[in-house]
């Protein structure tokens, strides 16, 4: 999707959407990546599709005629913290056929969770991770979590809690956490959350925290950044990096996931020193 920046000095557009995000930042950190995606037959989507070639990435772009590529509106602040609105009708990007995707070669599927409150979207989404697991192919996500794409709280993390549960790896911000498990403690959240898998938790200025099946594994401290331009795509840079170090079949012991957390931090807090997230 495109990512429309708005400051008080005007609006710059980006390329952007979490998955490509972290497609990009995986492949930053040495992982060979695939990025299966689409856009609509207009402007924007003309501009996404120069853009992606850019990037290094093996990209598998289609195009859907009569819809419209997704646009963020983002709004940030003084501190470089950033509000999104979504321009999504009839929109491009949910529009994917699990049946198109090439499988070959493919050790670690990573889905973005934009498209969970579209029925078909959450098709799209079962499909692929059913095939996924029949190839026992590592499955990864991050909540994401953006307010105004269902009507509350509660209908979203009801609708989004099955895919997030069924993900290997799971990468939650302390907020998410927080709500899915209706639970401000860290400990007692990812318990009452239940889940067995690898959980990473950002923890904006105080750092981030591994857990392997429930069981707090590793905690780093954040990268020092003596002034944040735009959070746009931090947890994204952060979530790439991991995910390429995992990849790579790295013992998920607790010395090996301080130095995962550790380079993740950096890769998120260098994101934050530049408008828009690549």
């Amino acid at each position: 999707m495109v990512d429309r920046v708005q400051t008080p000095e005007g609006e710059t557009d980006h390329i952007g959407g979490a998955p490509f995000n972290v497609a990009v930042y995986a492949a930053r950190q040495g992982a060979d990546v695939r990025f299966f995606g689409n856009v609509g037959s207009d402007s924007e989507g003309a501009f996404l599709k120069e853009q992606a070639t850019t990037f290094g990435l093996d990209l598998r772009l289609t195009e859907t005629a009569d819809c419209s590529t997704t646009v963020a509106l983002v709004t940030v602040d003084k501190t470089g913290e950033r509000f999104f609105r979504f321009l999504r009708d009839n929109a491009a990007d949910y529009q994917l056929d699990a049946a198109q995707m090439d499988w070959r070669g493919v050790t670690t599927f990573h889905f973005g969770t934009l498209m969970l409150n579209t029925a078909k979207g959450r098709a799209f989404c079962e499909s692929a991770m059913r095939e996924a697991k029949r190839r026992n192919i590592r499955i990864s996500t991050d909540a994401n979590f953006r307010d105004d794409l269902f009507p509350a709280a509660e209908e979203r993390n009801r609708t989004m809690l099955p895919f997030l549960l069924a993900a290997d790896v799971l990468k939650l911000s302390i907020e998410e956490l927080r709500s899915l498990a209706n639970e401000s403690d860290t400990a007692l959240a990812v318990a009452k959350l239940g889940y067995k898998g690898l959980l990473l938790i950002t923890k904006g200025a105080e750092g981030s925290e591994a857990f392997l099946g429930g069981k707090r594994m590793a905690s780093v401290p954040s990268s020092p950044m003596e002034k944040i331009v735009d959070t746009t795509g931090a947890g994204d840079a952060f979530f790439g990096a991991a995910l390429a170090l995992i990849d790579r079949g790295i013992s998920l012991d607790s010395e090996s996931l301080k130095q995962v957390l550790a380079t993740a931090n950096r890769s998120g807090a260098a994101a934050t020193q530049i408008e828009g997230a690549l």
